[in-house]
């Protein structure tokens, strides 16, 4: 299906007259950037482009709107005239439902666009940005001036019977504009129905984007459809096409697993795998032997890439995957199952080919020396995490000497880790157990228990020699790194801020290092803000991404990180075992992949996250409102999460779930938005209800179409 793409400039505003657009910004710019160095008159500049009388109003509105955002300079006598190149940089937008968006740039925070410089741009569209003079409070303020490249070709919503047809009614931030649905196939039946439809025309930037039904999902009150709304909204598949499946297997066909000339057989060494209870997938195991005045950790990885050549048609889908993305009621693979889940999967009792780090330490856990090599082994066990905490509690059994020593031993990486500074959030998540009917009978916070950290730490150190040792004696040692950036002024000024305003320890605005974000989450461990407080200072932190060059990780005080422990379900694992093996085959050749095509792939592997969060956050999101649902006019335990001039936001403590409190809904006093406290304060009896503090709410009501949840405040 050809879709069409409007010529026209995506930033334009128009001014109507008599129904018809006549002059927008970009006519404004484009007349005034062909005659650089000359300035007009408004009325002079206004009868250039044809602005009628009727229209001259709003002509003067867009001309100070252009002042305002610093593009044209008003000069002596009151003249007008371009004022010189913008600074642009390209990035992906993310709308609220506000209606402005945020674009993320690589090295610098976030960008402001406000509702009229959006222009013709869709949330999860790459665009190119001018950065305007005007800020936003304290950060980068811009305008859209070019859609790069679309997020995604199709909608999922609901059909909405208008008096000129049918639109769609979507429940997400996307653009600030209709969907006009073709009424091609369309019935009485399907109003109100939750339904698929593709793009065919994304308009002019301001009129209306027109689309056609694909698929009819079902009713939105109807929890079973969840799940596939989700991988629609998304356009997330979880089938691969035939070409893809036949040509995993033929290639899985063509491998004998066994050692070879080239590889290492480690099949004598305990080697055992840890993984969460429903995991199918295990990409990682772990060994540990004694060795002389210290130990010898091995990481084992499954060797996915020799199964997933580069160029086959098995690649192409990976990368365009990007990851695997989990929800309760299923996964979106990244390779087909023949190779996830099974001959790339480290069963028990089973030989597997791994690409292996052989770590030397000291019983100190001092990195004494790491080898890398392709190898072959056989997991000897596969735990979940609970079996092992099970154990270690025990202190006994078969098992117990070795993964207490595991134990002992990653708990000293751990401690050398923090006192370097590394900074170590613990945010519980929601699980849910569903019932029958797709609908939580129960959500509990997430555990870490000794286990996790256990498998934590091993794998941390293995990304880590692999980021610092495998691109040494390479041209500017390019590789695919995972880089975490200083947090932005303005962020840290925002949380030093907040800290102080809760009589918690402060931060520097200034300069500041991971040890010093460290030192406040330690602090924070037996306060009752702590898992506010954790929360809002990640918030706080700069986004981690994928690059080609290195610029170290804030976050784990690491000079080097990348990713390599779980190719199975992440593309830039994959790269970076492809990376390790032409390091081994020639330690001191250039890669042959360019510098240009590592930089792509990390990019997408950097957006293609963003995707499956995206995706899971708003799985996890719906099912915790179909809970919800189930608990209207109940009374729970909850914190004020948020406050804004319109009420309060609360988190039910035993839940994690969060539902808002209008202003007007709160009952003995006339409430303000005190900025300064982060509170909203009584103007009668001054009476606060601030960031953090405790509440008892009772639920008010739910809205899934919209996404919320409505509290109210309990009185003690």
């Amino acid at each position: 299906m050809q879709v069409r793409e409007s010529a026209s400039e995506v930033g334009k505003f128009p001014i109507h007259g008599k129904g018809r657009q006549v002059v927008t910004k970009a006519d404004i710019l484009d007349f005034l950037k062909s005659r650089q160095g000359r300035a007009y008159r408004r009325k002079d500049l206004a009868r250039r482009l044809g602005v009628k009388e009727h229209q001259y109003a709003a002509f003067r509105r867009l001309l100070t709107g252009l002042i305002r955002e610093g593009v044209i300079t008003q000069q002596q006598g009151g003249r007008l005239a371009y004022a010189g190149s913008t600074e642009e940089v390209e990035g992906v937008l993310e709308l609220t439902h506000r209606g402005f968006g945020f674009v993320a740039v690589e090295g610098m925070d976030d960008v402001f666009i406000g509702i009229r410089d959006i222009g013709g741009a869709a949330s999860g569209d790459l665009v190119r940005i001018a950065l305007l003079k005007e800020k936003f409070g304290r950060g980068p303020r811009g305008r859209v001036t070019a859609v790069l490249k679309r997020g995604r070709s199709s909608l999922v919503g609901a059909v909405e019977r208008v008096p000129s047809g049918y639109e769609l009614a979507l429940s997400e931030p996307f653009a600030n504009r209709i969907v006009r649905l073709d009424s091609a196939g369309i019935g009485k039946k399907d109003v109100d129905a939750l339904v698929y439809a593709q793009v065919t025309d994304w308009g002019d930037g301001w009129g209306p984007i027109k689309a056609r039904v694909q698929e009819v999902i079902g009713s939105p009150d109807d929890p079973l459809t969840d799940f596939k709304f989700v991988l629609r909204q998304f356009e997330l598949e979880p089938d691969f096409p035939s070409a893809v499946e036949q040509e995993a297997a033929r290639q899985a066909g063509r491998i004998t697993i066994d050692p070879g000339p080239d590889r290492l057989d480690l099949r004598a060494l305990i080697v055992v795998t840890v993984d969460p209870a429903a995991a199918r997938d295990f990409d990682d195991a772990i060994s540990l032997e004694r060795r002389k005045g210290g130990w010898e950790l091995g990481v084992h990885i499954a060797d996915v890439s020799l199964f997933v050549p580069p160029g086959s048609a098995t690649d192409a889908e990976a990368f365009q995957r990007g990851n695997s993305v989990y929800f309760t009621e299923g996964v979106v693979p990244m390779l087909p199952h023949i190779l996830s889940s099974d001959l790339c999967s480290l069963k028990p009792d089973e030989d597997r080919l791994a690409v292996s780090v052989l770590i030397n330490l000291s019983d100190d856990a001092e990195v004494r020396n790491a080898r890398f090599a392709r190898t072959l082994i056989r997991s000897r066990r596969r735990f979940t995490y609970t079996e092992v905490h099970e154990i270690l509690e025990q202190g006994s059994g078969k098992w117990y000497p070795l993964l207490a020593s595991l134990k002992k031993l990653t708990l000293k990486l751990y401690q050398d880790r923090v006192e370097r500074g590394s900074v170590d959030f613990d945010i519980p998540e929601p699980l849910f157990k569903l019932d029958d009917y797709g609908v939580p009978h129960l959500i509990h916070p997430s555990q870490r228990l000794d286990s996790h950290r256990i498998v934590e730490e091993c794998m941390l150190l293995a990304n880590r020699m692999v980021a610092e040792r495998i691109p040494r004696g390479k041209p500017r040692r390019v590789f695919i790194y995972r880089i975490h950036d200083e947090p932005g002024q303005e962020q840290i000024t925002k949380l030093s801020s907040l800290l102080k305003r809760l009589n918690l320890p402060g931060l520097p605005t200034r300069d500041i290092t991971s040890k010093e974000v460290r030192d406040l989450l330690l602090a924070m461990e037996d306060s009752p803000y702590r898992d506010l407080i954790e929360t809002i200072t990640l918030r706080s932190m700069a986004k981690a991404v994928y690059s080609a060059s290195n610029r170290g990780h804030f976050g784990l005080a690491f000079p080097a990180y990348t990713h390599f422990t779980s190719p199975i379900r992440r593309y830039a694992d994959l790269v970076v075992h492809r990376l390790i093996i032409e390091h081994l085959t020639a330690p001191r050749a250039p890669w042959t992949i360019s510098e240009e095509a590592l930089t792509n792939m990390a990019n997408q592997c950097t957006q293609r996250e963003l995707v499956a969060l995206e995706a899971e956050r708003a799985y996890s999101r719906l099912k915790e409102l179909r809970f919800l649902a189930t608990q209207v006019d109940k009374t729970f335990d909850g914190i004020i999460s948020g406050v804004i001039p319109k009420g309060l936001f609360v988190q039910i403590r035993e839940f994690l779930v969060d539902g808002f409190i209008s202003v007007d809904w709160l009952e003995g006093d006339d409430y303000t938005f005190d900025e300064s406290l982060f509170a909203l304060r009584g103007r009668r009896f001054n009476q606060t209800l601030q960031l953090g503090q405790e509440v008892r709410i009772r639920v008010r009501d739910v809205s899934i179409e919209k996404r919320f949840a409505n509290f109210l405040l309990v009185e003690e």
